[in-house]
């Protein structure tokens, strides 16, 4: 299955002080950073309706039937089906792109897209970067989001026989923000505070971009602004404290980078000019959890308990684990709660759809 990139731009890296680095919008890379816009099949997500009564052969000469009563979406649908190898079909790039090809044919917009990223990587089919450009340019004429997004990384490393153009580039990153991928918003954020890849800095731009970010509660942008504030950097003031808080904020999100920032900040700062070793280790601890497992963060955890009490290490430990496991139940409670809305909306959708019992007619007759 192809996903959208759940990279973000502006990683902060830390070890025994807080800095910026690289950002992934300034990296060109080999391999795209999005996948297709895919709709998986019924069932395959969780709040989806579960097709239970039909056998993988049924269902697929269901889809067949549909798409012969007109249903091109289905198309789609059958071309992720033997992208990924479900429903009792091996896997068949060959077969996908061709179902992708139809689907682009009937002008269905994902069906662009799918197949514009099926040349561009050359699966199922020789690297073709024109026809890659054109269906991306055609599928973001039909507004797919993640079409806008890919051409923004086009247009600013200038791919796919295209020349560089970052003014392209901003418009479509723009276009790709306007609707609803946070990825372009951040990437741009870093392109205007930094002045990458032709981009002209702008900070005033780039902070407004991070502010309104953190105002949707955006944890990447909220431990942004946080480093930012850490360091005072792009014409805002040093104030740690105010970092700190940013940095509170996105790891109550459980947002791994904003734990590691705040374990650096109770090592080498704290609340008052006091480091606070044992808080250190416990956000340390929970930036592993939640993804940033390297070796630096083990470095920097072992340098931290090479300095602590075994009574403070266990505290740490200790609270670690309470803060996961409560947080842990908070995540699958509003799962839980979000999939019952999920639900009860397709109930009510089903119920307005279903025909209304038609109700006896009065005789008028006493």
């Amino acid at each position: 299955m192809r996903h959208l990139s759940t990279a973000f731009p502006a990683a902060l890296a830390l070890a025994t002080l807080l800095a910026l680095a690289p950002a992934a919008a300034a990296q060109d890379t080999q391999a795209p950073s999005a996948g297709g816009q895919l709709a998986p099949p019924p069932g395959d997500q969780e709040g989806q309706p579960q097709v239970r009564t039909l056998t993988p052969e049924q269902y697929m000469a269901e889809l067949l039937l549909q798409i012969e009563q007109g249903d091109n979406n289905a198309m789609i649908t059958l071309g992720i089906i033997y992208e990924r190898g479900q429903f009792g079909q091996d896997i068949n790039y060959g077969k996908s792109l061709e179902w992708f090809t139809k689907a682009a044919e009937a002008n269905v917009p994902e069906g662009h897209f799918n197949m514009a990223y099926a040349y561009q990587i050359g699966e199922g089919t020789a690297p073709d970067p024109k026809k890659a450009l054109d269906g991306y340019l055609k599928a973001a004429e039909l507004k797919v989001p993640q079409a806008y997004l890919r051409l923004a990384e086009v247009y600013l490393f200038g791919k796919l026989g295209v020349t560089a153009d970052p003014k392209a580039a901003v418009t479509y990153f723009e276009q790709a923000g306007a609707a609803g991928i946070v990825q372009a918003e951040l990437t741009l954020a870093d392109l205007y505070l930094n002045g990458r890849n032709g981009v002209a800095q702008d900070t005033d731009k780039g902070i407004a971009l991070l502010n309104a970010l953190a105002d949707r509660d955006v944890p990447a942008a909220v431990n942004y602004l946080g480093a930012i504030f850490y360091l005072g950097q792009y014409n805002q003031p040093k104030d740690v404290a105010k970092s700190k808080e940013y940095f509170q904020k996105a790891s109550d999100q459980a947002f791994g980078l904003a734990m590691k920032n705040l374990a650096a900040y109770y090592k080498n700062t704290g609340d008052n000019d006091k480091p606070n070793f044992t808080l250190a280790l416990q956000w340390a601890i929970l930036a592993v959890n939640f993804g940033q497992n390297n070796q630096e963060m083990g470095a920097f955890i072992q340098e931290l308990r090479g300095s602590m009490k075994a009574e403070e290490i266990q505290a740490a430990e200790v609270a670690a684990q309470k803060w996961a496991n409560d947080k842990v139940r908070e995540l699958n409670e509003a799962a839980a709660k979000a999939q019952q809305e999920r639900q009860a909306q397709a109930a009510a959708a089903a119920n307005a759809a279903a025909p209304a019992a038609a109700a006896p007619a009065a005789s008028g007759k006493k």
